[in-house]
């Protein structure tokens, strides 16, 4: 019974590992724009099909490569969607709206093409690290570690950047004031763009790590998405902090209700607990008003 708890608690670190890193991006997207990104699980999936099609290429089946190949490709892909779909929105009345509906388009585009293109079966990627560490009964694989360590890395770097670089510090100051940001000279039009892409590649990321341990489907981004979104609003909406813890309580919990009610219960536990929250916090655990 205690090796299973520990293992229940271990898988949803793991999980929560990897929505933290997800929900941030949707978080750093809402905090600069306050626009919301339906197109954002088909991105989850585009990750995972670019690494499948990355393995499928001779000479090309390391997981260095395929990280440093797919990364830029997510940012050019997303770059050039908030360019070419959500930039030219913003001068006009209620974008945010018209936003939300062509992202919606976007990502049923997307998912019908990833059918046609890969067909409806199921894919996966191989282990990043065979093995496992075994302590009595107690067994750790090495691709959970390593998954879990590349996870927290990712958010460690992108907390780097945010606050070490000068892009980084342009999307505080959009985020915070976007008025004031213009007026000082920082390129909003590029924050915004550059908040995309970066958002893009981060669910991407995400997408290669829970492939290794579960499948690739054209319309499996859509559970990423709604507990992306359940995430950044029971963490607080624009709070990347809230987001990280969100992201933990959220990993821990469907790891708990998924072993001792089943899997099918998870979603509806954790929108019980997101509307418990925001009945007594509306602003969500670390949101502010607004």
């Amino acid at each position: 019974m205690l090796i299973e708890i520990i293992d229940v608690i271990i898988s949803g670190m793991i999980n929560g590992s990897v929505y933290s890193l997800m929900a941030v991006g949707l978080t750093l997207i809402y905090g600069v724009s306050r626009a919301f990104n339906f197109a954002y699980g088909s991105f989850y999936s585009m990750g995972g099909y670019v690494a499948f099609l990355i393995f499928g290429t001779a000479f090309l089946n390391n997981y260095l490569l395929v990280f440093c190949l797919t990364a830029p490709i997510l940012f050019f892909a997303g770059y050039l969607v908030e360019k070419g779909l959500v930039a030219p929105l913003r001068k006009r009345d209620d974008w945010e709206v018209k936003v939300m509906m062509i992202t919606l388009g976007l990502a049923l585009f997307l998912d019908n093409s990833y059918q046609v293109i890969f067909g409806a079966r199921m894919k996966s990627l191989p282990a990043i690290l065979e093995g496992s560490l075994e302590l009595g009964e107690f067994i750790l694989s090495y691709q959970d570690m390593v998954i879990f360590m590349l996870s927290i890395g990712g958010i460690l770097a992108f907390r780097w950047f945010l606050n070490n670089t000068r892009t980084g510090m342009s999307v505080r100051a959009v985020a915070q004031n976007p008025s004031g940001a213009q007026i000082v000279g920082i390129p909003k039009e590029f924050v915004f763009s550059a908040t995309f892409a970066i958002s893009t590649v981060m669910v991407g990321m995400g997408g290669i790590l829970l492939a290794q341990k579960y499948f690739i489907t054209p319309t499996g981004g859509w559970d990423i998405l709604v507990k992306s979104w359940v995430i950044t609003a029971f963490g607080g909406m624009g709070s990347i902090k809230g987001s990280l813890y969100a992201a933990f309580i959220v990993g821990m919990l469907e790891a708990f209700v998924g072993w001792h009610f089943g899997m099918n219960w998870t979603l509806i536990a954790l929108f019980a607990v997101l509307l418990t929250t925001l009945a007594v916090r509306p602003q969500g655990l670390m949101g502010k008003w607004g």
